[in-house]
């Protein structure tokens, strides 16, 4: 069976978790299946990691390079969905430009609904909340990658249930060199990805706040991009600039990231999985995590929870996991046997059974 992929999350992310999710699919489908993606131009960086790497070139350096692989690839995929190859089209992302004109049945993953929850609002936010109701109804099936993620689509859409499967992501475990990071504070809590909105970074100040004088050597370590004006001053109003620290950290650093800090704390109001909870318990981090949305499914009896709402039970579940030996080895143990769930093996045969119905 042929399987075409277009290029819509490759001309949109470098980084990013939807296109690795792509990636690590079209490596683990079962050998009767045949990805085809359709694809001329991109800097994406997980292509590298594809068996059956495309011919692309990038436009990284050029003025507007994103609309110049949207509008070079937008060729490939319409050529592509002209012809007869393919068995089953899975889109990469929310561009309905293929209703009316896909020879096969069409498979679309939902990643989240946090922009119909209100959670990521912007002058944009009503097209993407139609391209997404446009490609989700146009789909003959659905992948959702966690319960709480159908969850969402039946509160929003009026889709038969039947319809959509829950597929789990996977995940690879990769051996890295814990040796405590040079660059790191001796003892930290970890934050990973953005800070913005719904990821709720504002009450993980707070309890860091309420702790941070208990416990003088504990630091606040994140990832991604330095701290904005508005964070560096709320920062300091919190007497904190001192203990908060935010540096780009290289791949190969992020297990040992992970397995010398105190703890990792996703404070996030939603997501679509939270693959951060599943690399923290590969490096025998224990993960705190908000109450809400995946979190429970996705890390079971291996996450340590707290009300996102309340930064006091944040600062409370933090010191019992930093000063509570036991108790903070036994989610270790935890996390290792909720992590036998997941693998992107799963994700491939699952995701293959799932185009099989289609047929």
């Amino acid at each position: 069976m042929n399987v075409l992929y277009d290029s819509h999350t490759f001309s949109e992310q470098t980084f990013g978790g939807i296109s690795r999710y792509f990636v690590e699919l079209m490596n683990n489908l079962p050998p009767e299946y045949t990805p085809l993606l359709s694809l001329k131009a991109s800097e994406n960086d997980y292509l590298s990691l594809l068996k059956n790497k495309p011919h692309t070139f990038s436009l990284r350096h050029f003025p507007e390079h994103r609309k110049l692989y949207y509008f070079i690839n937008g060729f490939a995929d319409r050529k592509a969905l002209a012809g007869d190859r393919y068995d089953v089209f899975h889109p990469t992302g929310f561009d309905p430009y293929f209703i009316g004109k896909v020879k096969s049945p069409v498979v679309v993953t939902v990643h989240d609904m946090i922009y119909h929850h209100g959670l990521n609002p912007g002058k944009h936010t009503p097209e993407i909340m139609e391209n997404m109701r446009k490609t989700t109804l146009a789909a003959d099936r659905i992948i959702a990658i966690s319960q709480a993620t159908k969850n969402s689509i039946l509160q929003f859409y009026d889709i038969d249930e039947s319809k959509i499967d829950v597929i789990h992501h996977g995940f690879n475990f990769v051996e890295t060199d814990n040796k405590p990071l040079g660059y790191c504070p001796e003892r930290y809590i970890l934050f990973v990805g953005h800070r913005g909105g719904y990821k709720n970074f504002e009450t993980l100040l707070q309890a860091f706040s309420l702790i941070a004088d208990s416990d003088k050597s504990l630091h606040l370590m994140c990832t991604g991009r330095g701290f904005n004006k508005h964070e560096q001053q709320r920062i300091a109003e919190l007497g904190l600039t001192s203990r908060c620290h935010c540096r780009f950290i290289p791949t190969l650093d992020m297990g040992a990231l992970y397995a010398n800090a105190q703890c990792f704390v996703f404070p996030s109001k939603m997501e679509g999985f939270g693959m951060p909870v599943l690399e923290s318990f590969a490096a025998d981090c224990p993960a705190i995590l908000s109450d809400s949305s995946c979190f429970p499914e996705i890390a079971g009896k291996g996450g340590i929870y707290f009300n996102p709402e309340d930064p006091d039970d944040l600062a409370s579940k933090i010191l019992l996991t930093v000063n509570d030996t036991d108790f903070r080895n036994s989610k270790i143990l935890a996390g290792k046997k909720e992590l036998s769930r997941f693998s992107w093996a799963k994700t491939g045969k699952e995701t293959a059974e799932t185009y099989s119905k289609t047929i």
